[in-house]
């Protein structure tokens, strides 16, 4: 975007993502009910209306758990896996394989315990 500054970088889960969208299109819908969003704004918010799998509330409290949980886990890899909700060990080393740190067997199960305790009822 032209003219404009990045203020702050951080990571967000697309539970929380959706929840952004729909507050922009709620605000956008107040300027120009003919057309609230644009474009890219409209298919981010299709996709996180698809794919989130959490409330957002509960999003980021899994995230800041898993923050946390282990130093070693940092903003991006905790958002990735509440997007994710990986189910077993062989989930974490994918979302793993190309990181710096591998976690433990023991580590992973400690990872999916507490993952479990967010995991949606289907």
């Amino acid at each position: 975007m032209i003219g404009r500054k990045k203020l702050e970088e951080r990571y967000l889960t697309v539970a929380e993502t959706k929840e952004l969208l729909e507050r922009r299109k709620a605000e956008g819908m107040e300027e120009n009910p003919e057309e609230p969003m644009f474009y890219e704004a409209r298919v981010s918010l299709e996709h996180a209306e698809r794919f989130a799998k959490l409330k957002p509330e509960k999003a980021s409290e899994l995230k800041e758990k898993l923050l946390g949980l282990f130093e070693w886990i940092d903003e991006r890899i905790a958002a990735k896996l509440v997007d994710l909700l990986p189910e077993d060990y062989f989930d974490i080393r994918v979302i793993f394989a190309k990181e710096d740190y591998m976690p433990t067997k023991e580590e992973a199960e400690e990872i999916i315990r507490v993952i479990d305790d967010y995991r949606p009822e289907d």
